[in-house]
């Protein structure tokens, strides 16, 4: 593990296709299969995922896909929620290791338990996988490219690439979970993430107040929950609401 160099970004020479291929699918359906295309166009990555950690207590998929086949995507990723608690990049979403840009690198050959590298990589067919986790004071984020058994692991050429690559990946992945996950079950379960990421100048008070007015707590229930005065909590919901541009929770809710 170590934190991401940009000095990195100098191997990594994008078209202006590419570029747009990948923004123009920010908030739809096609952008974990752009991520994946750019990725095997640019470091020969057979696999990608993607994983978000808000108010959640474990990290909830995203997204995945593979050239190699969907269904082999997500056998990877139910290998992953078997053996969550020995993934390395697990404690870095979750916030353990501190706050900031982390590189991870994995490869098949290198993990000690038998499970865990049957379910995740030899099941599926993987070599190897290097990652990209983003972790704030608030949500945690990774973008994940993975070689296939039949590519190889990656070399050192297509190494530097993907990780140049992974950190334009991810800035992508962060706008398109901030503006289009509405409604899906990760939106259900991470409400903080999102507020983080769409409202920065909430504090931290207000976007646990806001989150669980979403969830349909109330003033009373919030101030149980967090140990405050009601009072307080609707104090924090009144300026939560006025940062956010909305007059009542019917308008909070329509948001999201």
């Amino acid at each position: 593990m170590k934190k991401s160099n940009p000095a990195n970004e100098n191997v990594l020479a994008l078209t202006a296709a590419q570029c747009a291929g990948l923004v123009e699918n920010i908030g739809s359906a096609g952008l974990v299969p752009a991520l994946l295309k750019l990725g095997h166009e640019v470091c020969r990555a057979d696999f990608v995922s993607i994983f978000c950690q808000g108010d959640r207590d474990v990290p909830l998929l995203v997204g995945t896909d593979s050239c190699k086949g969907k269904r082999r995507a997500e056998q990877a990723a139910q290998g992953y929620n078997r053996h969550i608690d020995q993934d390395p990049n697990t404690a870095l979403l979750s916030g353990s290791k501190g706050e900031g840009d982390f590189l991870t690198h994995q490869d098949a050959a290198d993990i000690k338990s038998f499970t865990y590298r049957r379910d995740c990589y030899d099941l599926p067919g993987i070599a190897g996988r290097i990652s990209l986790v983003r972790r704030t004071s608030t949500y945690g984020l990774s973008v994940s490219l993975y070689t296939a058994e039949e590519t190889g692991v990656f070399d050192q050429p297509n190494r530097a690439k993907a990780e140049a690559l992974l950190a334009f990946l991810l800035a992508a992945v962060e706008r398109h979970v901030a503006f289009s996950l509405k409604g899906s079950v990760w939106m259900e379960q991470d409400i903080q993430a999102r507020l983080a990421l769409s409202y920065p100048g909430l504090t931290h008070r207000e976007r646990e107040v806001a989150a669980m007015a979403i969830k349909g707590r109330t003033a009373a229930q919030t101030a149980q929950i967090l140990g405050l005065a009601e009072t307080t909590i609707i104090t924090h919901r009144k300026n939560a609401y006025k940062r956010m541009n909305v007059a009542s929770l019917r308008q909070l809710v329509a948001k999201f």
